[in-house]
């Protein structure tokens, strides 16, 4: 009855004391990412170009499209284009596809952001060095985006959600009882 009671405190609702009795058997325990051991908020993190293009162009292409989108990954990625550039380029034709991102044009350019199924979709290849750079972002736990201009693949942009500052004394506490 205590410990219901204690958790209902802290927000965790226990449907029963059979519930609660059989919690001493946990090993492992899985949490939604967003938001509970981060922080919820989408930062750009890195922007990884091809041989010949600029960070200040590949950030300046998909800042202005993804200014349109809602998405918190889009803006991320708008957020720190007007950091850095300042204004950002209209954008005309902008179009949205759920799961696989965005497609407009920016000052009469054709702009897409998202991700290999879009671009492969529109027949854009993805450069081995960018399929390298997506494949990086995944490991740190982080999202790649590409960015296409005209037809041509010219960037990844890289957004990651940070840890929470308690979150890692959390999870010690978690993996000091023994719990995966």
């Amino acid at each position: 009855m205590v410990g219901s009671g204690r958790a209902a405190q802290m927000g965790i609702i226990i449907k029963g004391a059979d519930v609660l009795q059989g919690t001493r058997r946990i090993d492992t325990v899985v949490f939604d990412k967003t938001g509970t051991v981060t922080t919820g908020a989408m930062q750009l993190v890195d922007v990884v170009c091809v041989p010949g293009t600029s960070r200040t162009e590949v950030l300046g292409y998909a800042g202005a499209l993804e200014h349109a989108s809602e998405h918190p990954v889009a803006k991320a990625i708008a957020s720190a284009a007007r950091a850095e550039l300042g204004t950002l380029s209209p954008v005309q034709s902008f179009e949205n596809l759920p799961g696989m991102g965005t497609i407009g044009a920016v000052a009469g350019t054709s702009v897409l952001v998202g991700n290999e199924k879009l671009l492969r979709g529109k027949l854009i290849l993805i450069p081995a060095t960018m399929t390298e750079a997506l494949t990086a972002a995944r490991a740190e736990g982080n999202i790649g985006v590409l960015v296409a201009v005209n037809g041509s693949i010219r960037g990844v942009c890289v957004v990651a959600d940070r840890p929470k500052a308690n979150s890692a004394a959390a999870i010690a506490t978690l993996r000091g009882l023994g719990l995966r």
